[in-house]
Parts: structure tokens; sequence; C-alpha cells
């Protein structure tokens, strides 16, 4: 029985409107699959901890990583030998967060915490130089995403079967249109 672990993004959680997307639609059309989607710590070290231990219990690992949470879901489905959808994945988000440190909030949890340097350093750490099996992967992404260059990620994942879809934005405007779909290259 596949098990799909659906990863949000930085400051977001499994109540963000993908997350749910993605639940509904298991529940209803894949009711024999098991759909996890766990809050993901903010450090990441922390993370990766959590998400080894999620996928260690269960059967069959697919992943969906949405932005920071495509950066995991790569790292983790070359790490188990699995297979990914990303979505509109972060590349490099040590760059990208660094211009956030210092005091944040997730406003999903209320939680409030401290972005540091040495979080940086541990994203740096999961970089993933080369996929060792691009058919493994599926990248979704869309070019006017105001938080991230589409750029990077088509050309990361250039062997990669991918969407690159004018328009929409970080959240990935026609994630629902794509589910069907995406389920399919995870189910096969």
């Amino acid at each position: 029985m596949k098990t799909l672990i659906y990863l949000h993004g930085y400051n977001s959680s499994p109540q963000s409107h993908k997350a749910q997307l993605t639940i509904d639609f298991i529940q209803n059309y894949y009711p024999q699959w098991t759909c996890i989607a766990p809050q993901i710590p903010y450090a990441p070290v922390c993370a990766i901890d959590l998400l080894k231990g999620l996928v260690d219990a269960v059967d069959q690992p697919v992943f969906i990583g949405s932005s920071l949470g495509g950066y995991y879901a790569n790292y983790l489905a070359e790490y188990y030998g699995c297979k990914a959808v990303l979505v509109n994945p972060a590349i490099t988000p040590h760059r990208l967060l660094s211009a956030y440190l210092g005091l944040q909030k997730n406003n999903y949890t209320g939680e409030t915490y401290t972005l540091t340097e040495q979080h940086m350093i541990e994203l740096r750490e999961l970089k993933v130089s080369k996929l060792i099996d691009p058919k493994n992967r599926f990248l979704l992404t869309q070019t006017l995403d105001e938080t991230l260059d589409f750029l990077d990620a088509a050309e990361y994942y250039q062997d990669c079967r991918s969407v690159i879809e004018y328009g929409g934005n970080h959240s990935f405007t026609r994630f629902g249109y794509w589910l069907a779909e995406i389920v399919d290259f995870l189910d096969n």
C-alpha cells in the first residue's frame, strides 16, 4: 500500500490549500492509500529527523512537496529511492531564507521562532547535487512565481518530467487540475 507524504512549504502547515486538496483527493479516489501531511518543524535538522521517522514507519513512501517542502521531498526521494512530485520547489532555500534571519512567526500555527545562520547551513547540507534517477521526479512550476525563479527549478530538474505553466504564482494556482496526473505518476 502506498503512503503519500505531503510536505508543505516554509511557514505553512498541513492546513494549507494544496495539502487539504491532496488529502481529500486521496480519500475520495485512492482510499487504499494512506496520506500523511505532517507539520514540518522550522529547523531543517528537526524536519528531516521527523520525516525520516515517518518514512521508516510506512510502506511504499512517495512525496508531494511544495516550495521548501519540495526541497525536502527531493532530498528524501533521493535518500529512499522513491518518487516525488515537486511543486514550485525551492532549489537553494538557504539563499532565499537568509533574508529572513531573525524572529519569525508561522501564521498557520502561531508558532514564533528565530531563524538562524545555522539553519541555512543545515539547508545547504541537504542539497542533492545530482539526481541518481531523474525519472522518479515530476516538476510542476509556474512562470509568475513571486517567491522563486521558475528557471532555477527548470534547470535543476531538466532531465525530469516537467510541466512549466505560463502565469500562476507561488501557490501553483492550478494544483487541483493536476492532482489526477500527479497521483498517476506516483502510482506507477
